[in-house]
């Protein structure tokens, strides 16, 4: 009996040795197999979200550059009319100049080559036409001078101005350009229309010009309409997404009708940022949805296939090396955890095993692929939201590099300090909304002006320029157009210009050690020139 029993557990013993060795063994792989399920569940989850976040900012600082490059074409062409409209008001020193007809003619006759030399100094693609329109009332009703581009050609050629007289006031499409201005009274861009003309359908500035409240005539220049709206509708967003222009809530489309349809039919489908053009316009991105869709089903994908991979490679290793696959899963554990917790410096050991190696290259693909989303947020967090200067983060990460710079070998360079006027002034009376038009007007001032130099918000309407090169050399040239173009720019509707107060500081060798020492002088005299204009 007893020997029975023996011979009964002797048999059992096998089978419990290789139950318990199955049991480790599925008990790791199902570990295993959770952690790595897990780990791309939370990997598909982050990315998600990501990808969800990132295309937004794409969408969004697509719209913000590309509507940046159409205001530099769009402020190059005002300036343009700026600069003639202050050549012919030079000529004006009375009211009985304005009615001399005789004044008028020589006026328009020494214009003529003034206005051809601005017009060859125009850099925006697309202009068409330039005019200057007397008052019929004292002058002729075809005096002045129109010059436009005909069928498309290169060089403006001078035409015979329209006679004013026989047209209704209301007949935009042929004097929409001259009694619009008038009636505004002040500097306006004409929403897209056809001009019967010179058969184009185009935008238009126009500066209505007055001496004291006697209205002389009007001077303008003419921008091809489909110029703009075919460097619009060149804009890619994903393989789905357009790019439309609309005035007054209304598409502008140049006539494309099945754009028009799906804007309207679809609207839900996509995803839209816009922003308001310097001529009253708005820029509007679309992105399709579908494409944000597939970019986060192809990413998800990846991370499945992935999460596929490696669970037959833990699988293979659990079967055949227990012990040997103990410590570098514990490894990726410890990794995965980190990763979840949105730490993505992790390492993984390196192992003489190749399918350890195998994992740990496709795991720290992984890790690498995140670090490098997460290094595209983080340089975006050194650019002001208000204003897209860099900010007092880039600021002081700029600073630190460039004092190593100076230890090695001193640099010429300078420093402007600026500091706005009448912010509060202009909170307190407009409200701080017209305070951030304000702070954003002073920035694109200054770094138009400062093209190639580092630009920097560094307070709430503080900003610093680094001068070096080109800009250093014409510092003073460059600051006298900066305070002219601040004396010449209002805030938004108000009739209040944009003023600045700075400093300046030049690097002197053998003096200086570090750039905070240019920074304080340029402080100082920025706060010496902001007494001064108090005073």
């Amino acid at each position: 009996m007893n020997a029975d029993r023996m011979n009964e557990k002797a048999k059992r013993n096998p089978r419990k040795a290789y139950s318990m060795r199955f049991r480790f063994l599925a008990t790791l792989i199902f570990a295993m197999l959770a952690i790595t399920i897990l780990i791309g569940g939370l990997s598909i989850y982050e990315v998600d979200n990501y990808i969800q976040t990132q295309a937004e900012d794409f969408v969004r600082v697509t719209c913000t550059n590309e509507s940046e490059q159409i205001n530099r074409n769009l402020e190059t062409m005002e300036k343009s009319v700026k600069i003639m409209e202050s050549y012919l008001m030079d000529f004006f020193k009375s009211e009985a100049d304005v009615e001399d007809r005789e004044l008028m003619e020589q006026v328009i006759e020494r214009a003529d080559k003034m206005f051809i030399d601005v017009t060859k100094h125009t850099s925006t693609a697309g202009a068409i036409s330039y005019y200057f329109r007397p008052d019929p009332a004292i002058s002729d009703s075809t005096a002045g001078l129109f010059y436009s581009k005909i069928d498309g050609g290169d060089e403006f050629i001078s035409l015979t101005p329209t006679d004013i007289s026989i047209y209704d006031k209301d007949d935009t499409e042929h004097v929409g350009w001259f009694w619009q201005p008038y009636e505004a009274g002040e500097p306006i861009w004409m929403k897209p229309y056809h001009n019967q003309n010179n058969n184009s359908l185009m935008i238009s500035y126009i500066i209505p010009m007055y001496f004291e409240d006697k209205f002389i005539g009007v001077v303008g220049m003419d921008f091809d309409y489909v110029v703009l709206s075919d460097s619009v509708h060149a804009i890619e967003i994903y393989d789905n997404g357009f790019a439309y222009l609309e005035a007054d809530g209304a598409i502008i489309s140049n006539g494309d009708a099945e754009l028009e349809t799906e804007i309207r039919e679809n609207a839900r489908k996509y995803l839209r940022v816009s922003e308001q053009l310097a001529n009253g316009m708005t820029l509007v991105l679309a992105a399709s949805y579908e494409d944000i869709k597939q970019i986060r089903y192809d990413i998800t994908f990846e991370i499945l296939l992935a999460v596929l991979i490696l669970s037959v490679m833990f699988t293979v290793i659990a079967i055949f090396i227990v012990k040997r696959i103990v410590d570098p899963l514990k490894n990726l554990t410890e990794a995965a955890s980190k990763l979840s917790d949105g730490d993505y410096n992790v390492e993984i050991e390196p192992s003489d095993t190749q399918e350890i190696q195998l994992l740990g290259a496709a795991f720290e693909n992984m890790t690498i692929k995140l670090r490098e989303r997460e290094e595209l947020l983080r340089l975006s967090a050194n650019r002001d939201s208000l204003t897209r200067l860099r900010n007092t983060t880039s600021y002081a990460s700029w600073v630190a590099k460039f004092d190593a710079k100076i230890e090695r070998e001193p640099i010429d360079f300078g420093v402007i300090m600026l500091d706005l006027n009448d912010l509060k002034k202009t909170n307190d009376a407009y409200g701080h909304e017209m305070g951030d038009k304000l702070i954003v007007t002073a920035a694109k001032i200054i770094s138009d002006v400062f093209k190639r130099s580092p630009v920097f918000r560094i307070g709430g309407d503080e900003f610093l320029v680094v001068l070096q090169g080109a800009d250093l050399e014409n510092r003073e040239e460059l600051i006298k157009i900066l305070l002219s173009t601040c004396e010449s720019t209002y805030i938004a509707d108000t009739r209040e210009p944009v003023r600045i107060a700075l400093g300046v500081s030049l690097f002197e060798r053998g003096k200086d050690m570090r750039f905070a020492d240019v920074f304080k002088r340029a402080d100082s005299a920025m706060y010496e020139n902001k007494r001064q204009t108090k005073s």
